[in-house]
């Protein structure tokens, strides 16, 4: 934040959570211009719903705060040819870390909001209280502060892009962001082909390579600004969404029983409603209507 910025906050109310803003993006940038500047701004959704942790445990606030994260680490994954240097590895564990440092917190949240019964909500709520208090605690960290400080060096330097094949670097924004649409489209498409029979870890992949996709066309959606790209974009994006929220709520069911006992509350009231076998077979038909979709989308990008 500015200055200014700071300024104008101490006349409001407290900060709350920051969802993720569109970066400017424009087609004649090269990709490794247009990589470094989404990092940046997903490095400041970050920071600003750290800041806003830091007033109180709001979960809309850690919940952006890691989707920040998820954001960050999934541009790093889907260019990783650009980053052939010493630091990048290093930070994408550190990044990995922080990520599931959140993890807990983020989860029990989710099962507060599911939960059936007020014996279980009860009990879920003193975890919540833990585990808001150990993010808080890794917040604070010196390892988790010099890591931003480190990440927000490493991409403002741009040594990597000295490192590593120049031609990569140059290569146009537009044409970058196509091809990886085309890879993790195919690998949804492909891998979600039969979500009904495959197992929670299939599913699982799945589920990781649709965000990863839907990231990404987030991150480039300043490339297709004209009026059919942007209403493909849209219905794009819709889709993925849906396929993600159906991917979700079964990823839910599947770890809520190891979550449960890890948190010694598998005998409690209601927890068993967290994965019924009969909620699990409605989302499993929703999810491969959805992926059904998906695959009938039109590209944006072609």
């Amino acid at each position: 934040m500015s200055k200014a910025e700071r300024g104008y906050r101490l006349l409001g109310p407290a900060p709350g959570a920051v969802k993720a803003a569109s970066t400017p993006l424009s087609s004649d940038m090269s990709a490794a211009t247009a990589i470094a500047r989404i990092a940046v701004a997903c490095l400041r959704q970050f920071r600003l719903n750290e800041g806003a942790l830091g007033w109180s445990r709001d979960a809309e606030s850690l919940h952006q705060a890691r989707v920040s994260l998820r954001r960050l680490r999934s541009l790093f994954s889907i260019s990783k040819s650009l980053f052939d240097d010493s630091r990048f590895d290093h930070l994408r564990e550190e990044f990995k870390w922080l990520t599931s440092e959140l993890g807990d917190a983020r989860n029990i949240d989710v099962m507060i909001d599911r939960a059936s019964s007020e014996a279980l909500s009860s009990r879920l709520r003193e975890a919540r209280n833990e585990a808001y208090a150990a993010v808080e605690a890794s917040l604070s960290s010196t390892r988790a502060r010099s890591l931003t400080i480190d990440a927000t060096e490493w991409i403002s330097l741009g040594d990597w892009r000295t490192q590593s094949d120049e031609t990569l670097h140059e290569q146009s924004s537009t044409d970058f962001a196509s091809k990886v649409f085309d890879k993790f489209r195919k690998k949804v498409a492909k891998d979600g082909d039969n979500l009904i029979d495959a197992d929670d870890e299939s599913r699982h992949k799945v589920r990781i390579a649709a965000k990863k996709l839907r990231y990404a066309a987030e991150f480039f959606e300043p490339l297709y600004n004209n009026k059919t790209e942007a209403k493909r974009h849209r219905r794009f994006i819709k889709a993925l969404k849906d396929l993600q929220d159906q991917l979700g709520s079964l990823n839910d069911i599947a770890t809520a029983p190891d979550m449960l006992a890890a948190l010694e509350l598998s005998e409690v009231a209601g927890a068993k409603d967290l994965y019924s076998a009969e909620d699990k077979s409605k989302l499993l038909e929703d999810a491969a209507e959805a992926h059904h979709t998906f695959v009938n989308t039109r590209r944006f990008w072609r």
